[in-house]
């Protein structure tokens, strides 16, 4: 009777731990299925993305946008917008295959950044060039005493506003195949420079 009863127990103890065993590659095979399913689905929208991104995007020279940056002094008015723009262009093409509106933006929000953390009436010089089969913008506070201004801290911003837009920023110059950074140029004290593949380039931002 006991030999019975242990053995029962025994058999019992065995199912319970097959079924424990059973349960937990089930529950692996199942996370497992998740995971394949989410990695699916993050492939397919990076795909759109990229499509997306390929039909939007149009060849555009860099020139008329940074020169666009003037507007903001017009528009606000000379006393309302509260820093200067010194443009720096070159008269050959500085072309990127890419999306004017995200580009356009991603100006816009240096600019605006700068006229916060800049000194009222300081000047923002903003210049473009091709430089070692990339095309460059540079940004550089000319008013700053300090070797790393407030500008050239723009992807360090931890406010809300200021941290918003640099992962903006940084997301576009990706999606563009390049990158923005904190950099000097010139000799000048630290600034904000992005670096963008030319088109038919192979993308590669180093410094």
């Amino acid at each position: 009777m006991y030999s019975s009863n242990l053995g029962l127990a025994i058999a019992i103890v065995v199912a319970l731990g097959l079924a424990a065993v059973l349960a937990f590659i089930a529950s692996l095979f199942v996370a497992n299925l998740k995971a394949g399913a989410q990695a699916r689905e993050m492939a397919a929208e990076a795909r759109h993305e990229a499509e997306q991104k390929m039909r939007e995007s149009r060849m555009q020279d860099l020139r008329p946008l940074v020169a666009s940056l003037r507007s903001f002094e017009d528009s606000e008015g000379a006393s309302g917008w509260p820093i200067r723009f010194d443009i720096r262009v070159p008269h050959e093409v500085v072309p990127v295959f890419g999306i004017e509106a995200e580009l356009e933006e991603l100006l816009s929000k240096i600019a605006r950044y700068a006229a916060k953390v800049m000194s009222p009436g300081a000047t923002l010089q903003v210049s473009a060039r091709v430089e070692r089969g990339q095309a460059v913008i540079h940004w550089r506070d000319l008013d700053a005493s300090d070797a790393s201004p407030p500008l050239a801290r723009f992807l360090e911003a931890t406010q809300a506003v200021g941290h918003a837009g640099a992962r903006v920023c940084e997301r576009i110059a990706s999606r563009h195949g390049g990158r923005i950074y904190a950099a000097p140029d010139a000799g000048g004290a630290l600034g904000l420079t992005l670096r963008l593949p030319l088109p038919g380039r192979a993308a590669s931002a180093g410094g």
